[in-house]
């Protein structure tokens, strides 16, 4: 099914059917959605090296028509999602998904002028939403780490088929564009199949509901949010799956508001379309590498939390490369789509544990997620080219950088800060504890067992707990009937008798030491 969250305990377990199937997956998986992301920037997105950067009616830019469009078909997702959770709307969104992103080129290549690249740029969005809401949907159903794997080694695989293609030149970038949406089709259709044989599970069917909103499923009935009334709750832990979701889309907007200025200032300035198209796969790849060398070395790879603090200085150093660096604009442009590209990618994660933890609609949250992306997209889109047309592209390229390092800056101070990494952390933790991914003691033990270790008395175990759920000193002292004053003197003397200095370190020493539990 697109639309709703499944019983954990089928599908995740290790060496359970879904596990076994997940393992043959991988590669098709891999190759379906990387299909997807090189045909999106063959046919997709400007400027590309197959279509150029066309303009649409009234001189539009292609993308901000595209980017119009895509907002308008995820509204209509949005409210037809119910109707679209079925086998029937799955069915239907592949053969739309498929036959508009093949149609996008050939629309573009064939025809020309302005009306030819609007009808190229609609169709482009509705291959776009199509195909990129099938696949997110289907990778929701992985277990707990898995889907930000696969992510990664699609962009970076999707990326390098790109440049590839690009590579051989203009015929064989015209066939791609057919060929791409007709595999990524064909092997999103062979993955959902492999899965249900594996599991005797039908993936797109909407599982009925029981008259107190539970869903049933085959091992009896799953309260809604059974998972999210977890341990770090009942701790007064993660805030409400509503905050947690509209955090999430402002810094998506935020964010996606940042990349797609930086990439008007590439594409405005004249420097070179070559080095425009090239900025975004280049940062693709290079995120493969590192997010590998992450998999390879780290002791938690399926808690890849750690790389969200990466992610504002990325993006703050390639607006300040762009300003005051005598380098391309390209080079300030890659460092921004390597920041932003591992936000999008590690929220799309988070939004697969947060869809798992609530029995929430994952058609509908990929849905509202890649509508913020697109608003914030359009934002930027926008602002770029009305500087440009109104001050010229060199006198406006200072203010755009301005405008989106202040964006970056709004987003991690105000929006998503570290509180939020250790909440959506948090939920990662119950998922893979309902999943059964994780042996050993739980974390009510693990805590225990930390407290003692680190030599905390029962009011600093108690602070503690809310420090590692999320929760302010405020909100700790309201629950423990005690001054702020009295926590903030708690919060110090748990930072010097853990040796950390702040909660993101707290966290990493708890994880360590709950890691050593789960190994011995």
């Amino acid at each position: 099914m697109v639309g709703e969250g499944k019983d954990a305990s089928n599908e995740g377990r290790v060496g359970g059917p879904a596990g076994q199937a997940a393992e043959s997956l991988f590669p098709v998986r891999f190759l379906g959605f990387g299909f997807y992301w090189a045909w999106l920037f063959l046919a997709g997105v400007t400027p590309s090296p197959l279509i150029g950067a066309p303009l649409c009616f009234a001189n539009a830019p292609f993308e901000m028509v595209e980017l119009s469009v895509r907002a308008l078909v995820l509204v209509v997702v949005l409210i037809a999602s119910r109707q679209l959770a079925s086998v029937a709307g799955q069915r239907g969104l592949l053969v739309l998904g498929v036959a508009a992103s093949a149609a996008a080129a050939p629309l573009a290549l064939g025809l020309g002028g302005a009306e030819a690249a609007s009808a190229s740029a609609v169709a482009a969005a509705i291959g776009e939403v199509c195909m990129f809401l099938l696949w997110l949907c289907f990778f929701g159903y992985m277990k707990v780490g898995e889907t930000f794997v696969l992510l990664v080694g699609s962009y970076a695989i999707g990326s390098v088929l790109f440049l590839l293609t690009a590579a051989l030149g203009f015929n064989a970038m015209a066939a791609a564009s057919v060929l791409f949406p007709a595999l990524s089709g064909t092997a999103f259709v062979l993955s959902q199949r492999l899965m249900k044989a594996r599991t005797g599970e039908e993936l797109f069917v909407e599982e009925p509901v029981s008259g107190d909103g539970a869903r049933e499923t085959g091992g009896g009935v799953l309260p809604a949010a059974a998972v999210a009334a977890s341990r770090h709750g009942a701790a007064g832990g993660a805030e409400s799956p509503v905050r947690q979701k509209v955090r999430i889309g402002v810094a998506l907007a935020l964010y996606s508001f940042s990349f797609s200025l930086s990439c008007g200032i590439a594409l405005f300035s004249g420097e070179g379309v070559i080095g425009a198209f090239t900025v975004e796969p280049a940062a693709m790849i290079v995120l493969g590498v590192i997010c590998a060398a992450f998999f390879k070395f780290d002791r938690q790879p399926d808690r890849p939390y750690k790389l969200y603090r990466a992610v504002a200085p990325l993006i703050g150093a390639g607006f300040l490369l762009m300003a005051v660096s005598p380098l391309p604009d390209e080079v300030g442009g890659f460092c921004v789509a390597l920041g932003y590209v591992l936000f999008e990618l590690l929220v799309l994660n988070d939004c697969c544990n947060i869809v798992k933890a609530n029995d929430a609609s994952l058609l509908r949250v990929m849905a509202a997620a890649r509508l913020a992306i697109t608003l914030g997209m359009f934002l930027g889109w926008l602002a770029a080219f009305a500087a440009a047309s109104l001050a010229g592209a060199a006198e406006s390229v200072s203010s755009l950088v301005a405008l989106g390092l202040f964006a970056a800056l709004v987003s991690v101070s105000l929006v998503f800060t570290e509180r939020d990494m250790i909440s959506f952390a948090a939920v990662a933790d119950d998922r893979a504890l309902s999943e059964g991914a994780l042996e050993g003691p739980t974390r009510e033990e693990a805590f225990a067992a930390f407290a003692e270790q680190q030599g905390l008395s029962r009011r600093e175990a108690e602070v503690a707990s809310y420090l590692l759920a999320g929760r302010t000193t405020s909100f700790a002292a309201e629950k423990l009937f005690i001054a702020e004053s009295t926590v903030r003197a708690h919060v110090h003397s748990i930072y010097r008798k853990c040796g950390v200095h702040s909660r993101m370190e707290l966290m990493d020493a708890f994880d360590e030491c709950w890691m050593e539990g789960v190994d011995t």
